[in-house]
């Protein structure tokens, strides 16, 4: 975590120290600068005033002096004369020694009589000075030899000025004073050390400001962090748990079963991954709703982390499914008293609205190392016994077996087969005619699927329509075989050949019936192949009826609405209600080939079919009766008032152009015994 007290008071620290580094050392620079011009100043007017008043008494000194030694230069008697002069001069000054070179570097009078002679022309600032340019400096002197005797440690500033009489004049040597600036430098120590603690000063008070600042900034950080770790946390414990049961996901039990398959192989111990699906739990979720199925979900969940032990996980995939991932399992026997312990958990009724819930569930049952080595495998290898459990009647657990994966692999094969087939159009449709028993007249075309495959053999529709539903194809295949057959309906209406009362019925998927937006589909087919809505019939099972939620009532109800007619189909088998036909607008019944079959001899169907005929009459509903196939069938119903028929007696179903031949061919016929032996191509 950023720790800014912390480092606020490390950075504040390092940056007083700098301030006060750098403005003692920019207020020493900007001091020194300043002496060195002020004395060098005064310097320049105390030369040019010994230009104008004194040195114009030794000019001829000087000149006759370039001719004299070092000895005779010395004992010249303007010497002493000289120096009395600048002695008066530089009296009450700074001034501690003066020399006058001449231009040749050569020494001709200094203060201090034994450097007179001496040569210095290499000297900076007599260089300097000889161009015409004044040039001053600081240096400390142990030790120096001055006007009123031997200095020691001892700051003296330099000034090497041109001598002449004007600006304009030529310069005549160089005059060197030396002033003795140890007292100023001192007092300007002084100030320097007042400034910085006075800097100091203030930026500790800043800095205590500034603390109390950073201090509540930094509790502040410190309680934003610690909320932020919460979050991190918790969106953490977010990504890997189910939300609804706080089951761990998918993605934690794939991390627990790689590190269980880890230490299985470390160990050679067995490790099992059981996968859990409810039995018919949807039909808790369309009855009772999501907020009793989820407490439900979550009761379930409650039950099966108590059936295992603390190092098992249980996890929750979505929906009704669940895995458990069982390490160190040492029997076939442990791993199957675990799943019965499961079973008998999910099945104790479970209370919910005042009402008792009985739940089952099917078990798949993957082991490692016999079924896989990695967690992907296991578990879909689990899945599959799982719904081999399934087809074996639910409510038991049921272990992988190599043919499970066969026929899984057949499935996959038939699910890719199929979604080509829709993509290449490869399914066409067959057309079974519904014929009126009281005029003998062909009045409609029940729409059936067949799939000629790409192996050349044609499958049942009873082999892969199951399959449809389950990988999601039934809803594209259901809306081409709506356009296929409206499209086709419309063309008959159009061929000028007086079919333009016909009527067509297509199945239509439970699952697609639940599909959103379902009504609007059907209306853009039925607008875009231009036929009357009254001629199209929607045949529904009872089982719909049953599962009815508000999507199937809204599409059920956005369909009525539009003017099309629903037939209940296969009615009186499975869990038809008189009460369904009441309750929603149906527009006619199709008794079951089961109930017609053995009429009119069998006493129980023909006593059915009696009453089915005669509660529709009385509802007004019209009757068809499906799988028809000898001539008494059709007498029997005709007699009981049954409208219409279809079956193998009539024909068989058929392509479309030779649906129309056949209809061509019989549409004045009545039902006569020469219909039904007629000879029809197979």
């Amino acid at each position: 975590m950023f720790r800014l007290l912390r480092y606020f008071s490390i950075a504040s620290l390092v940056s007083m120290v700098l301030a006060a580094i750098v403005l003692g050392t920019l207020h020493q620079l900007f001091e020194k600068s300043h002496l060195l011009r002020v004395g060098e100043s005064q310097n320049v007017t105390l030369t040019q005033a010994f230009s104008n008043s004194i040195w114009p008494q030794f000019r001829s000194f000087a000149n006759a002096a370039k001719l004299l030694d070092t000895d005779a230069l010395r004992r010249h008697p303007d010497i002493a004369k000289l120096s009395q002069s600048v002695r008066d001069a530089v009296r009450n000054t700074a001034t501690v020694r003066v020399k006058i070179y001449q231009l040749d570097g050569r020494t001709l009078f200094s203060t201090d009589a034994t450097q007179i002679g001496a040569r210095n022309g290499s000297d900076a600032g007599f260089l300097s000075a000889r161009l015409g340019l004044a040039l001053s400096e600081i240096t400390h002197h142990d030790k120096f030899s001055a006007l009123d005797g031997e200095f020691v440690n001892r700051d003296v500033l330099s000034s090497y000025i041109p001598l002449r009489s004007s600006t304009d004049a030529p310069i005549e040597g160089v005059m060197t004073i030396y002033t003795d600036v140890t007292d100023l430098l001192a007092s300007d120590e002084r100030q320097q050390r007042l400034v910085t603690l006075s800097v100091v000063a203030v930026l500790t008070a800043l800095y205590g400001i500034l603390f109390f600042i950073a201090r509540h900034a930094d509790s502040v950080i410190r309680k934003q962090y610690e909320q932020q770790r919460r979050i991190e946390q918790s969106l953490g414990h977010v990504t890997t748990h189910d939300a609804l049961t706080n089951l761990p996901n998918r993605l934690l039990l794939l991390d627990r079963i790689k590190q269980s398959l880890t230490s299985a192989e470390r160990r050679n111990n067995l490790l099992a991954v059981a996968f859990i699906d409810l039995d018919n739990f949807q039909n808790i979720n369309n009855s009772l709703g999501h907020l009793i199925s989820d407490k439900v979900l979550q009761t379930v969940a409650q039950r099966l982390v108590r059936c295992v032990r603390e190092s098992d996980t249980i996890a929750r995939l979505g929906g009704d499914e669940f895995i458990a991932s069982l390490p160190d399992i040492h029997s076939n026997v442990d791993l199957f008293q675990i799943a019965k312990k499961m079973l008998a958990a999910i099945a104790l009724p479970i209370e919910a609205e005042g009402r008792e819930l009985h739940l089952t569930a099917s078990i798949g049952i993957a082991l490692y190392p016999e079924h896989g080595k990695d967690a992907e495998t296991l578990i879909r290898k689990a899945d599959m016994a799982m719904h081999s459990a399934k087809r074996l009647g639910r409510n038991r657990h049921q272990m992988f077996a190599e043919h499970m994966s066969e026929q899984v692999q057949q499935q996959v094969q038939l699910e890719d087969e199929m979604w080509r087939a829709l993509e290449n159009n490869e399914f066409v449709l067959y057309y079974q005619p519904v014929v009126d028993l009281k005029s003998g007249e062909i009045v409609g075309a029940e729409a059936l699927l067949r799939w000629p495959n790409a192996h050349g053999a044609w499958l049942s529709p009873a082999e892969f329509i199951p399959m449809t539903e389950k990988c999601g194809l039934i809803v594209p295949l259901s809306e081409w075989i709506l356009s296929e057959a409206c499209a086709q309906l419309q063309a008959w209406r159009q061929s000028g050949q007086g079919l333009s009362d016909f009527t067509m019925a297509v199945n239509l998927s439970p699952r697609h019936f639940a599909t959103a937006g379902l009504a609007t589909m059907i209306a853009g087919v039925i607008e875009q192949a231009e036929i009357d809505p009254g001629r199209l019939h929607l045949e529904i099972t009872a089982g719909l009826l049953t599962d009815m939620n508000e999507s199937v009532l809204a599409n059920f109800e956005g369909l009525k609405r539009i003017g099309i007619k629903f037939s209940l189909d296969d009615f009186g088998t499975g869990y038809s209600s008189l009460g369904y036909l009441r309750s929603f607008p149906i527009d006619m019944l199709k008794i079951d080939r089961s109930f017609v079959q053995d009429l009119p001899d069998n006493e129980d169907n023909a006593a059915i079919v009696t009453t089915i005929i005669a509660l529709a009459n009385s509802l007004k509903l019209a009757v068809v009766a499906k799988g028809v196939e000898t001539d008494a069938q059709v007498s029997f119903l005709r007699q009981l008032g049954c409208h219409q028929a279809q079956g193998f007696l009539f024909s068989r179903p058929l392509p479309a152009d030779e649906f129309l031949s056949l209809v061509l061919e019989k549409r004045d016929m009545l039902i006569t015994q020469s219909l039904f032996q007629l000879h029809l191509p197979q």
